[in-house]
């Protein structure tokens, strides 16, 4: 119970964090429908949910998903929703979820976003792309050199 209760206050205080942080941003055409999403990419990222991330991907993603196979990066594609189901372990691991709780989002031209992070040698992170009739779905992870 006391478990619960500190995992339910860390997501809330890590959703207030980004939405305060969103809010510092200059306001984009879409600002309150990323700040929405990006609370609830939070949450489900928070709680390790699958099928709650599957649903806020725009697929197909066309060789847009690096995967760090022990330091080998290569750029992937996900044909669906079922493809990224199935490889969910591969492609949204526990690094990136620890590393996506803690990044503070970037907004980009036309309305896009970015979750960054740097570690060693490379920089990483998440794109968001707000997507006519849809809203914002995640877009790419990316793995590059600094």
């Amino acid at each position: 119970m006391k478990k619960t209760l500190l995992h339910t206050a860390m997501a809330a205080l890590l959703i207030a964090i980004a939405v305060a942080t969103t809010l510092a941003q200059k306001a984009g055409p879409h600002e309150a429908e990323f700040r929405a999403f990006y609370a609830d990419f939070l949450k489900a990222v928070a709680a390790n949910d699958k099928e709650k991330i599957a649903d806020m991907i725009k697929f197909p993603v066309a060789s847009d998903w690096s995967v760090d196979t022990r330091g080998n990066i290569q750029t992937v594609s996900i044909d669906d929703r079922a493809d990224f189901i199935k490889r969910y372990n591969v492609l949204f691991t526990p690094y990136m979820r620890l590393h996506a709780a803690k990044a503070k989002p970037q907004a980009l031209d036309g309305g896009r976003y970015m979750l960054g992070w740097k570690n060693q040698d490379v920089e990483c992170s998440f794109e968001f792309e707000y997507i006519d009739g849809t809203g914002y779905r995640l877009t790419a992870y990316s793995i590059g050199p600094l």
